[in-house]
């Protein structure tokens, strides 16, 4: 089942979040598509592979799959990687630390043009006539982690930032709903984000953004003006692992 993110006559953003299974933590998968070409954010474990292809495939046929981004090196972002490289024709786009655990995911020979090393500076990725600007987010909780800002949609993807886990509501557009919503989320950021002096650097670099909705990798996303700016607040006065 997909969510419809965006959509206009040539660029599309969806959201998958109904593949998971038992005592896996929900994840969300993410399709963007411009000008018939498409992007795959955070594909996922090989238990979600069979049915994220079926599901892309009216949307964007794997084979005009462009690009292959990981926000960070966890399992339940591309541990179903090979698949993929099976079927597709993409690159795979990954902080330079992680270049060379992606081999660890694989059974079929990776070639050295089918991976790309995202510099610590970030980078900017073209797909059909749109363009993704790949931001740092280092320790946010990956020493290696970005995240990906759609200019058409004003979407910033957020991986592991703003996670939660069984939300009440799938779209957060307030502070009053909001502030309901920080009980599914403090917990994983007090625990897995080391430190607050990341947080603030992040805060100040997504006040420079024209974001109009976050969408992190688990859990609910953040709607409109009040959300996002909300949000940005809340991450710049997080408390966390170390202070």
């Amino acid at each position: 089942m997909s969510i419809e993110l965006y959509k206009d006559e040539q660029h599309l953003c969806l959201k998958f979040d109904t593949f998971f299974q038992g005592t896996e933590v929900p994840c969300n998968q993410f399709l963007l598509v411009n000008d018939k070409w498409g992007v795959l954010l955070d594909p996922g474990g090989n238990r979600l592979f069979s049915q994220l292809t079926a599901e892309i495939a009216s949307y964007c046929p794997p084979q005009r799959l462009k690009y292959i981004i990981l926000s960070h090196q966890d399992p339940d972002v591309g541990a179903g990687l090979n698949g993929w490289l099976l079927i597709t024709d993409a690159v795979i786009a990954v902080s330079e630390l992680w270049v060379r655990f992606i081999p660890n995911f694989l059974m079929a020979d990776l070639k050295e043009e089918r991976v790309m090393g995202i510099p610590d500076a970030g980078v900017e990725l073209e797909f059909g006539n749109a363009s993704l600007q790949l931001v740092p987010a280092h320790f946010l909780h990956s020493p290696g982690n970005f995240h990906v800002f759609d200019k058409t949609s004003g979407i910033l993807f957020t991986g592991d930032l703003g996670a939660s886990i069984g939300p009440e509501r799938e779209n957060i557009t307030s502070r009053e709903e909001f502030e309901r919503h920080i009980a599914y989320m403090s917990g994983f950021h007090k625990r897995y984000i080391p430190h607050s002096s990341a947080c603030k650097r992040w805060a100040a670099m997504a006040r420079t953004m024209p974001i109009r909705m976050i969408v992190p990798q688990h859990g609910a996303r953040f709607s409109g003006e009040e959300a996002v700016s909300v949000f940005i607040d809340w991450v710049e006065q997080l408390e966390c692992a170390l202070g």
